[in-house]
């Protein structure tokens, strides 16, 4: 009634209204832009990631308009002469990005737009990232938060880059883990690392009187571990005992490039900014370094180089690995820091089993036998208490990294081999 009243009284500011497209298409349509443009604005951190859903949402409408174009869009001219069917009309130009197939190509990446901030709704674009710190050519950056890879637990990495929450008192006796992926606890979330279970069990036998850090880095070997160590140390912290979790990552490439120049190191951290980049996308994080992550392992050193070593002789190897425990050793040794070894097991593709017998592993133990630094065999902890039915594989989430029940014994035995050293008077570090 009012709207033919309105017309009667006053045609001419109708006419005009209908020939104008309404503002409030405009305001919508510059509402999806800043929505979609200004995400990492309005979502500072993890915290505010489930402000995603302004995008996702923003995408979705934007996918519905392609589908719906003439509903959503029609009451603009421009569009409605491309979209008309009177064939005595003119035809802008560029009406062919109004095609129906045209729409249908541009449907696959918006679907793909809004699946991505789906994810980021639940921070799976918040992985952990690198960067290169003086010598030290990859290490985490201090003061994140993300989202583990497999275990997909939210964690984070504080002030010194150590995975865990802020360092609460440095009062306390210091014990530092250092090691690669198995230290640093792939796959499980931050509260089942083997430091942390170290960590429990100390508290329950010695309450408030150790503080326990964990220092491991995935893809480490152990001259990276050595420098993890002094500069931590130049950095404040200072511990009494650091437990050497075996790597893996021995026999690679990795380590030549700490004694490269300058060139060869930016380039190795440009590398290691190109998979930081890469890794901001939450689909990638999902896709290739969860669900195919069997593959990613593979060809992940085409990211970071340093994981091949065909160029090395085995000469060479062994005489570096040898070298660098020493010099690892010294380092410790200088210092009055208490090393502890803790030698991990892995998957024998010769014997087809769990075990701590391959080259490198037999290096590393001979070295602590050699040098009197107490040893923990996780194939010894893991086994302890068992019937000989129990498999050992049981305790694997895959060829070398543990899951939470495995990584819950290491961190007991770790506890019962440290109270040895504590209760002992005649212990090299006085306590």
């Amino acid at each position: 009634m009012l709207d033919t009243q309105e017309k009667l009284e006053n045609p001419a500011r109708v006419a005009a209204r209908a020939a104008t497209p309404g503002t409030s298409s405009r305001i919508r349509f510059i509402f999806l832009v800043l929505a979609i443009g200004l995400n990492r604005i309005y979502v500072p951190n993890i915290h505010f990631d489930w402000l995603n859903v302004i995008p996702l949402l923003a995408a979705l409408y934007i996918g519905y308009a392609l589908v719906a174009l003439k509903q959503t869009c029609g009451q603009f001219e421009y569009v409605a002469r491309c979209l008309s069917g009177d064939r005595d009309a003119g035809k802008p130009v560029g009406r062919f990005l109004f095609s129906p197939w045209v729409r249908s190509m541009l449907l696959l990446p918006v679907l793909l737009l809004a699946a991505e901030f789906g994810l980021r709704c639940v921070s799976y674009h918040r992985a952990l990232l690198y960067e290169r710190q003086g010598d030290l050519l990859y290490a985490p950056i201090p003061d994140q938060e993300y989202v583990e890879k497999i275990s997909l637990s939210h964690s984070q990495v504080n002030e010194y880059g150590l995975r865990g929450g802020p360092v609460e008192s440095k009062e306390r006796q210091i014990i530092l883990c250092l090691g690669y992926s198995v230290t640093y606890g792939y796959g499980v979330d931050d509260w089942h690392t083997y430091s942390v279970e170290l960590q429990k069990a100390l508290d329950q036998k010695y309450p408030g009187r150790f503080l326990v850090l964990n220092g491991g880095v995935d893809g480490y070997p152990v001259a990276f571990m050595r420098l993890r160590f002094l500069d931590l140390w130049n950095r404040g912290i200072h511990p009494d005992i650091v437990v050497v979790g075996y790597s893996f990552n021995e026999g690679g490439a990795l380590p030549q490039y700490l004694a490269g120049d300058e060139k060869t190191k930016d380039r190795f951290a440009a590398r290691v900014r190109m998979k930081n980049r890469v890794r901001r996308i939450a689909l990638y994080n999902l896709i290739v370094e969860n669900w195919a992550r069997a593959s990613y392992n593979r060809m992940k050193k085409y990211m970071v180089p340093g994981t091949n070593s065909r160029t090395l002789s085995p000469e060479d190897v062994q005489t570096r690995y040898q070298e660098t425990l020493q010099t690892l050793n010294d380092d410790f040794r200088s210092r009055h820091v208490k090393p502890v070894f803790a030698l991990f097991a892995g998957y024998d593709g010769r014997s087809g089993q769990y075990d701590t017998r391959g080259p490198f592993q037999i290096k590393f133990r001979d070295f602590a036998e050699s040098h009197a630094i107490p040893l923990l065999p996780s194939e010894q902890v893991l086994m302890s208490g068992e019937s000989e039915t129990i498999d050992i594989q049981n305790y694997f989430q895959d060829q070398c990294h543990m899951k939470e029940s495995g990584t819950q014994k290491l961190g007991q035995g770790l506890a019962d081999l440290l109270s040895t050293i504590v209760d002992n008077p005649s212990s090299a570090t006085t306590f």
